[in-house]
């Protein structure tokens, strides 16, 4: 058995069909997990939640923003744009259905000596914290959909406390899960920075490079973050390498550290 973390997918449905071609995917035996962004602006959304619904035995996916964005279409708390490419999933007769398992994602899955999440953690979390908020926001989310999402949007509040309320905690927790790329000196979000490490403003610190940082052991592996591609860091590595802008789609393999990437089916591509 061979597990893979793979990289945002964005509806890239082509691409991952490469990629399980190019290391060989054996659904008898071998695990998936999906950093998030399964689905939205690749032009095979629908396919691709199709293919992950029917293979969810062998996955493990958490949820990224484009996930929880269309939650939000789908619970009519938002509209579709001319970027997102979710309609066909809406119009589908099995979207309920589709509907249905996405609240089942987690924002953090955790297993042993590894962490999965979409984009970041904060620094003052523990792993402990971290899960534990997880799966207090999973069972929000399932319980009443509608209002969760109603409340989900907003940049407030960008930085940690223990004192907010469970509203404005859950918010800050979901911005960090799915959104965080890098924080301010006083560890509050930043929400507008989407380039390369290159040119990062001196203000600003990528988060897995913020410190002091809550000392863990686990392996994070993260995406969201398509800009930076592959970097290996040292709480784990990010994975999202561009595939829906005409980058590639890459697996990591957790036991072996290997990294295989396929360049993006233009098929996908708008």
């Amino acid at each position: 058995m061979t597990t893979y973390a793979v990289g945002d997918l964005q509806g890239c449905f082509y691409s991952l069909q490469n990629l399980l071609d190019k290391i060989d995917f054996d659904s008898t035996k071998d695990e998936l997990w999906l950093v998030g962004d399964v689905i939205n602006r690749g032009q095979g959304s629908l396919q691709t939640l199709e293919w992950c619904y029917e293979n969810q035995d062998n996955l493990k996916v958490v949820l990224g923003n484009h996930d929880l964005h269309f939650l939000s279409i789908a619970f009519k708390q938002k509209k579709l744009s001319k970027s997102d490419t979710v309609g066909p999933i809406l119009a589908s007769g099995n979207c309920d259905k589709y509907v249905d398992w996405m609240l089942t994602w987690p924002l953090i899955y955790s297993n042993k000596n590894f962490l999965m999440v979409h984009a970041g953690l904060m620094p003052q979390w523990s792993t402990v914290d971290a899960v534990k908020l997880s799966k207090e926001i999973s069972i929000s989310l399932k319980k009443d959909p509608r209002s969760f999402l109603m409340e989900m949007y907003g940049n407030k509040p960008d930085q940690w406390s223990s004192k907010h309320t469970k509203r404005d905690l859950f918010r800050l927790a979901i911005n960090a899960t799915t959104r965080l790329r890098c924080l301010k000196a006083d560890a509050s979000i930043d929400f507008s920075y989407k380039s390369d490490l290159d040119s990062l403003p001196v203000n600003l610190i990528p988060w897995f490079k913020f410190q002091p940082h809550h000392l863990r052991e686990e392996f994070i592996i993260s995406g969201h973050w398509s800009a930076v591609g592959i970097q290996r860091h040292d709480y784990g590595i990010t994975l999202d390498t561009g595939c829906v802008w005409g980058g590639k789609l890459s697996a990591y393999a957790i036991d072996s550290g290997l990294i295989i990437s396929v360049d993006a089916d233009r098929r996908d591509l708008a």
